[in-house]
C-alpha cells in the first residue's frame, strides 16, 4: 500500500509542475511502475482488480486508462521492431519514427519535465530492445535526449532498487502461498483419512450385526 500510495503522489507532484508534458515513453513508464506495484494483486484479491484501481488512479490524475495503455503499446511495438542504433538516432533526431508519439516523445522532453515515470519508460524501452540497463548506457541515452545523465542514473539506481525489493515481495508472497496449499493439503489428507476410517468402523458394526 505505501508504494502505491507513494507512487500516486509522485506522479501527481510531476504532473502538477509547470513543466510537465504528457507524452508516449511518461505512459510506458507509468504502467511499468504500476505494473510492478501491482503484480501480485490480483493473486490475492481477485483477477482484475489491478486493472479497477489503474482506471481509478489515473482518473484521479486527469488521465484515462485507455490512453494509457494505447500509448505504452505505442513505445513498447517501437521498442521491439527498432535496432538500438535506430533508437538512439531517433532519440538525437537523426531518423524519424514511424509513430508520432514516440518523435514527439523524445524531441520534446529535453524542454519539459523529465520525470520518475519518463526514466522507466526509458529503462523499459532499454530492455525491451535487449540493451544492458547500464548506468554508461543510460547516460548515452540522456545525452542523446539532450537530459540529465546524472538524473537519469539516479533514477536507475532507484528503479533497480525498488524492482529488488518487489522481487522480495513477490517471493515472500510465493512462499506464503506454498505454505497454505501445504497446510490446506495436509487438513484435506487428514479429514479424508478420518472419513475412511469411519466409513470402515460402520463396515466392520455392520458386518458384526449381521453375524
Amino acid at each position: 500500500r505505501s508504494f502505491l500510495v507513494d507512487f500516486l503522489s509522485s506522479t501527481h507532484i510531476a504532473m502538477v509542475d509547470s513543466r510537465f508534458k504528457y507524452d508516449a515513453v511518461f505512459a510506458l513508464g507509468l504502467m511499468e511502475y504500476y505494473n510492478g506495484l501491482m503484480g501480485s494483486y490480483d493473486r490475492v484479491v481477485g483477477a482484475g482488480e489491478s486493472d479497477k484501481i489503474f482506471k481509478a488512479l489515473t482518473k484521479a490524475l486527469g488521465m484515462t486508462a485507455e490512453q494509457v495503455k494505447d500509448d505504452a503499446e505505442a513505445v513498447t511495438n517501437f521498442a521491439k521492431a527498432s535496432p538500438p542504433a535506430t533508437i538512439l538516432a531517433t532519440m538525437e533526431g537523426t531518423e524519424a519514427a514511424a509513430d508520432q508519439r514516440i518523435g514527439a516523445a523524445f524531441s520534446g522532453i529535453s524542454k519539459s519535465l523529465y520525470s520518475t515515470s519518463f526514466s522507466i519508460g526509458l529503462f523499459k524501452v532499454m530492455e525491451i530492445s535487449g540493451i544492458e540497463t547500464s548506468k554508461a548506457n543510460v547516460e548515452e541515452w540522456a545525452k542523446a535526449l539532450k537530459v540529465n545523465p546524472s538524473k537519469s542514473a539516479a533514477d536507475l539506481e532507484t528503479y533497480k532498487l525498488n524492482k529488488n525489493k518487489l522481487a522480495n515481495a513477490e517471493e515472500m508472497l510465493r512462499e506464503i502461498e506454498i505454505r497454505e496449499k501445504k497446510k490446506l493439503a495436509e487438513r484435506l489428507e487428514a479429514k479424508a483419512k478420518a472419513l475412511a476410517e469411519k466409513a470402515a468402523k460402520k463396515a466392520e458394526e455392520a458386518k458384526e450385526a449381521s453375524a
